[in-house]
């Protein structure tokens, strides 16, 4: 009999995982703020309903009876989450003969800079953001109301979302500050991640979803900017970029992120452990297209 699944926010990480479910059996329901931008995945069977902060599902209790799994991609605001703060009463009414999985998208923000060594699932959360504060409330509710499995991901990349981009726009930047170093995560490795964590569920599971190879934003642009034979843009110092407070928490980011539960407890490796090889598949399967 065929699983479902129920996912919150199809957007870039949640409809490529959409799609890698549906080929291997699941029937998708999920939500967006545009339900026109899925027409294809609806064409093909997919149960696409509209949310937004201000637009609850019209009736939660249906779009939500049946399904074997649920995750939320959807960014907490504010210190607000906006999938419990509507259908909390909902999900905790699912929840009380549940035995199916649940799984909440976080952020690796959640964690204190840390200029040497590394944080790992077990490292206490201290975020030095709002943003990253945010990020610690939302899963603290997902774990105390549905022991939903967390999911830290570090800065999220893939074909259409690469340094490539903005390069061949004419948009991208190259802004240095002293220390500054991060994580990325190529969307392919969270959906396999996020797959085979629900094929070995653990209620509770911290799991973080960063590559092998931290590196500065300058460093990984320059590096595209090589491969596609481009000159990378003018350096500018923070104070020069002149940037809203949120990007600037961005561009001070020290911190470095390794797991222990995606290779030793789940058997994944993964396809793309560093920015280079990454960005190499985005520009061959470019090439290829």
């Amino acid at each position: 009999m065929a699983r479902t699944i129920f996912i919150f926010g199809l957007g870039y990480v949640g409809r490529q995982l959409g799609h890698r479910l549906a080929a291997a059996g699941w029937h998708i329901r999920g939500t967006t703020r545009s339900p026109e931008k899925l027409a294809v995945e609806a064409a093909a069977g997919w149960q696409i309903h509209r949310f937004a902060d201000d637009q609850p599902l019209a009736d939660a209790g249906a779009a939500l009876a049946g399904v074997d799994a649920v995750l939320s991609t959807i960014t907490a605001i504010g210190g607000s989450d906006p999938v419990l703060d509507a259908h909390e009463d909902v999900l905790a009414d699912l929840m009380a003969d549940f035995k199916g999985w649940t799984g909440y998208v976080s952020a690796t923000s959640v964690y204190p800079d840390r200029p040497d060594g590394f944080c790992y699932e077990d490292t206490p959360t201290d975020p030095a953001t709002a943003r990253g504060r945010a990020r610690v409330v939302a899963e603290n509710r997902w774990l105390a109301l549905l022991q939903s499995e967390i999911f830290r991901a570090a800065g999220i990349y893939g074909p259409g979302r690469s340094p490539f981009d903005s390069l061949r726009a004419g948009t991208a930047r190259i802004i240095e500050h002293r220390g500054q170093v991060f994580n990325r995560i190529h969307v392919d490795d969270i959906c396999r991640i996020i797959e085979a964590a629900m094929q070995a569920p653990r209620p509770g599971r911290i799991i973080n979803l960063a590559d092998t190879r931290p590196a500065a934003q300058g460093e990984v642009m320059r590096h595209a900017a090589a491969l596609i034979g481009v000159e990378p843009p003018k350096p500018q110092s923070l104070e020069e970029a002149d940037l809203s407070p949120m990007a600037r928490t961005f561009y001070v980011s020290r911190r470095r992120v390794a797991s222990r539960v995606i290779g030793p407890e789940l058997g994944v490796n993964l396809l793309y452990p560093d920015y280079e090889s990454g960005l190499a598949a985005i520009l061959a399967a470019e090439e290829d297209a």
